[in-house]
């Protein structure tokens, strides 16, 4: 037992975020082996969360793994096998060390593991630079692969569905290892890995995310996004429905509703997906079903008796996987970890659950925060206070220090004085003298490590979910990172051991910070110079010498910061919007970004310069993406299949590209060959599959429409007019209730489309839904498309329910919908009072009701409506139509007067009456006379002469 509390300590340290590793004590009771095996443990720790290598190797007790991956063995394998013969020496090296003692050794493989993937993130991510090679390590420390032997296979090897590995990330071949020991790589298992460990799949999860960074072009936009890696950094941290709880479902992380949630945004995307690269060449893919969503449970379920039942019988079955420790460790190690599940959510688009996480991640360390507004000034001079947007910062476990002296270590931060002397703006907003200290406290109080995580997850979230040139969501970005910026005003000293003093409590969450609210001031004339040299400054900080790496990688899996070549690339998209195009054309080549290098020429007008370029690159180094370019340049659809070809049929992008010539060319059988092509090789693209939905559709191939739109939906459900499509394939194919659940979906996601609302409705009248056909309707009106109501389906639902039709949609009645129809036509005639159809209908439906005055001032308001648009009608046709329906009116207000439920309304509209038949008899007469032919309305005025004549009698 005190031999796996030690165990457990030591994988809780590797994870921990504070300064100070947690204590580790050898266990007393054991001895020998185990003994030697923990004392090295507890020595492994630091180095291996500091990514020190040569340190971890150098361990006696790896002794036989720091053999098999010294330089020398590794180089001869990869010139004797390659990449395949090193995999296969690693682990045969690995199985060895296992089976050698009963001791767990896997621990010690895990630990190895996460060395290899902490120096990758020191090299690419936080710095500092290294500067010497060190013969101990397996690869060099920090070269790119083209610079050392046999180095472009780790690149070849680190492909992930398709998609290319970035060329210019150092030392590939560590991350590789990383995967290797995890069990990530392509045709592995993680349940033959010999890494062992609780935490085994957190790593593992952070080793596939931080692959999917490295993909060429990946964003949270939905590009270059792999369901290979998607599935290690998400969906095995929750578990997959009715197959495999995940450790974070365990209790003191996600609550089971938020489980679900979670589960029922990832798993459409991930269920219909199989490993694909079983074999070399393109691979095959299992075809889904149609999407449905997976059903939610409610809250008030899961308070039931049956769903409290079903939560304990989940939490047995997760704490019954080895995964039950999880819920003990610290509560900053599990704020730290929700986050960065948060981040993934949020950088996989699947955003409804984001926020759920985020605040489980709160719970974890009893915190809270809100975006708010609190009076105070944000300019010099302002002497009026206004409401300005602030972070407030409620609760958590532990409050950070003070600032400190002047002398102390923080990443440099630009103030607007030093960049323009005459500025009067604020660096963040001064709040009210008037405010409470206690509230003030809450708005400026230093955050915690773990409460800068989750506000920077935040920040994250409005990112990915707003417009990012909205002025609000930059206002609120820039809220969200001044507060993880504040350092407070009394003197002081955050101190941690082998740093001296620091400036704030992780140099790396204060970085990121700073990152955040560089994007938020690119949009400001005042503050735009300072968010550039800003911008500059977090590159260039990657070569300080302090704060040291160990320092830095605390937080850098769980902060959401970019690596160095990222934010280059930023740098590089900035200067595109300042108008530095040739600028940004030079950072674009020295990052070899060739996509966005070409299209700063074409932009520029260089369009010849951009494609001798590119020419000149293949002559040197032909590579499926330059072809593309080339392609995307030429417009040769040629040059997509050379690339296709050249890649052994693996570079999906040239299949999507491919697909797109043809698709714009209108050769849909091409298009959609060539979409399938590339959706077999990396499915992740939603656009894609829509637009093969499309063309597919267009080739009357509804069975496989169908599934194209479905799958779309499993990777993005909020797309309105992929849900709209699948309702056009139901549609063709008689599925008429399956039609209308598509359509429900798509007015949800675009409410203000009034196209989706006229489809929703056509296929309502299909269905005799009633209540779908007044939805629709009453949306219609409320989007200024009164128009678009026709008069035949008023008509329609209003017989229904005066008739009370039996037999509609969902086995009811027409007389169940009595009240919502005169909702509607009050809310029809409150809106546009000049439709007379809807007085018309409004008034025999208030007939059926036995309302005699209510559907007499109804004729009497669409008599007044047909009046007012028959004297200015030049449509003979129309003229006529309205005429008729004038006549019809009156003789109804006529006959209405009449009866015994209207004599004392009759009394007070007996005049108006008279006036209306009147002067529409006088006024059609005068039409007649200035008439050369003899008009089909002339029957018209005797009926209205004789309405005079009837109306004049009551007028006392």
């Amino acid at each position: 037992m005190a031999l796996e509390t030690f165990l457990w300590q030591y994988e809780v340290s590797l994870l921990a975020i504070e300064p100070k590793l947690p204590d580790l004590d050898v266990p007393t009771d054991v001895c020998g082996e185990e003994k030697a095996a923990c004392e090295a443990l507890k020595k492994l720790a630091g180095p291996a969360r500091s990514g020190k290598i040569a340190e971890v190797l150098q361990d006696a007790w790896l002794t036989p793994l720091a053999a098999a991956l010294s330089r020398t063995t590794v180089e001869a394998a990869l010139q004797a096998g390659g990449l395949a013969q090193l995999q296969q020496d690693v682990l045969t090296a690995c199985e060895a060390f296992v089976k050698e003692s009963s001791m767990p050794r896997g621990l010690g493989i895990s630990t190895l593991a996460v060395a290899c993937l902490q120096h990758f993130m020191h090299v690419n991510w936080t710095g500092p630079g290294l500067t010497e090679d060190d013969k101990a390590l397996p690869f060099h420390p920090k070269a790119l692969a083209e610079k050392v032997p046999e180095g472009t296979k780790f690149l070849e090897a680190l492909e992930a569905d398709g998609e290319v590995f970035h060329e210019l990330m150092c030392c590939p071949g560590y991350l590789w290892l990383s995967a290797l020991l995890l069990g990530i790589l392509p045709l592995q298992s993680t349940e033959t890995s010999l890494a062992q460990g609780e935490t085994i799949c957190i790593w593992r999860g952070r080793c596939a995310f931080v692959w999917q960074l490295c993909i060429v072009g990946a964003s949270e936009r939905g590009i270059g996004q792999c369901p290979s890696l998607f599935k290690p950094a998400v969906c095995d941290l929750v578990g997959i429905p009715d197959q495999s709880a995940g450790p974070l479902a365990a209790s003191g992380f996600l609550s089971q509703s938020t489980v679900t949630a979670v589960q029922s945004a990832t798993a459409p995307m991930l269920l219909s997906f199989v490993n694909r690269v079983k074999v070399p060449g393109p691979p095959q893919v299992v075809q889904p079903g149609a999407f449905n969503p997976p059903e939610r449970q409610s809250e008030a379920d899961l308070e039931s008796e049956q769903g409290r039942a079903h939560v304990e019988s989940s939490r047995s079955d997760v704490e019954s996987e080895h995964v039950s420790r999880l819920s003990s460790a610290p509560a900053t190690v599990r704020a730290a970890i929700l986050t960065e599940l948060a981040n993934r959510l949020c950088w996989y688009s699947r955003l409804k659950v984001q926020e759920d996480v985020c605040k489980a991640a709160c719970k974890a360390i009893d915190f809270d925060f809100e975006v708010t507004g609190a009076m105070g000034i944000k300019r010099q001079y302002q002497t009026v206070e206004f409401a300005q947007m602030v972070v407030r910062a409620i609760g958590g476990i532990g409050q950070a220090e003070a600032n400190p002296d002047d002398d102390a270590k923080a990443p440099p931060t630009l103030s607007l004085l030093e960049v323009d002397d005459l500025t009067d703006v604020l660096e963040g907003p001064k709040l009210s003298k008037s405010l409470a200290e206690a509230e003030r406290i809450e708005f400026e109080r230093p955050l915690t490590e773990a409460e800068q995580l989750i506000i920077l997850s935040r920040t994250m979230f409005v990112w990915a979910s707003s417009n990012p040139n909205d002025e609000m969501t930059l206002q609120e970005i820039n809220a969200l990172a001044q507060r993880v910026l504040a350092k407070g005003d009394k003197p002081g000293e955050i101190k941690e051991e082998g740093e001296g003093a620091l400036l704030t409590v992780n140099w790396l969450s204060f970085s990121c910070g700073l990152w955040w609210r560089c994007r938020a001031e690119h949009h400001r004339n005042r503050t735009r110079e300072r968010a550039s040299f800003q911008l500059q400054s977090l590159v260039d900080q990657f070569e300080d010498k302090e704060p040291s790496a160990t320092h830095r990688l605390r937080l850098v899996h769980s902060a959401g910061y970019p690596a160095r070549l990222h934010l280059q690339h930023e740098m590089g998209s900035r200067m595109m919007r300042l108008g530095m195009v040739s600028t940004a054309h030079e950072q674009f080549k020295k990052l070899r970004m060739w996509e966005d290098a070409v299209e700063c020429l074409i932009i520029a007008g260089r369009n010849c310069e951009a494609e001798d370029m590119l020419k000149g690159l293949l002559e040197q180094y032909p590579s499926p993406r330059l072809w593309c370019c080339l392609a995307d340049v030429t417009t040769d659809p040629a040059l997509y299949d050379k690339a296709w070809e050249l890649s052994n049929k693996r570079f999906a992008r040239a299949q999507r590209s491919l697909g797109k010539y043809y698709m714009e060319k209108k050769q849909l059988e091409k298009s959609v060959e060539a979409f399938q092509l590339a959706l077999d090789i990396n499915p992740m693209y939603g656009g894609i599959w829509f637009t093969m939905g499309v063309g597919l559709m267009q080739l009357e191939r509804m069975d496989k429409a169908c599934l194209a739109f479905s799958r779309c939906l499993s990777i993005d459900e909020d797309n309105a007019q992929a849900w709209a499509n699948l309702a056009g394939v139901h549609m063709s194919q008689d599925r008429l209730k399956e039609a209308r659940n598509c359509m429900v979906e798509a007015c949800k996601k675009a409410r203000n489309n009034w196209r989706m609302w006229e489809s929703f409705m056509s296929i309502c009248v299909k269905l005799r839904d009633i209540q779908g056909i007044i939805q629709a309707l009453r949306r219609l009106i409320d989007l200024s498309q009164a128009g678009l109501v026709r008069r035949q389906i008023l008509g329609m639902i209003t017989q229904a329910v005066i008739t009370d039709m039996q037999g509609l949609y969902d086995g009811r009645s027409g007389r169940q919908f009595l009240r919502q129809l005169n909702e509607f036509f009050k809310f029809a005639t409150d809106h546009t009072a000049s439709r007379p159809d809807f007085w018309s209908f409004y008034a025999h439906l208030q007939d059926s009701q036995g309302d005699g005055p209510g559907a007499l001032d109804s004729r009497f308001k669409m008599v007044r409506a047909i009046q007012s648009r028959l004297w200015e009608e030049n449509d003979p046709e129309v003229f006529a139509e309205r005429v008729e329906e004038l006549v019809e009116g009156l003789q109804a207000i006529d006959e209405a007067l009449d009866e015994d439920a209207c004599k004392e309304v009759a009394k007070a509209q007996a005049q108006p009456f008279a006036y209306l038949c009147r002067d529409a008899s006088q006024r059609l007469q005068t039409k007649l006379e200035s008439t050369v032919q003899e008009p089909s309305w002339k029957s018209a005025i005797p009926a209205l002469q004789a309405l005079e004549v009837r109306a004049a009698k009551r007028v006392p």
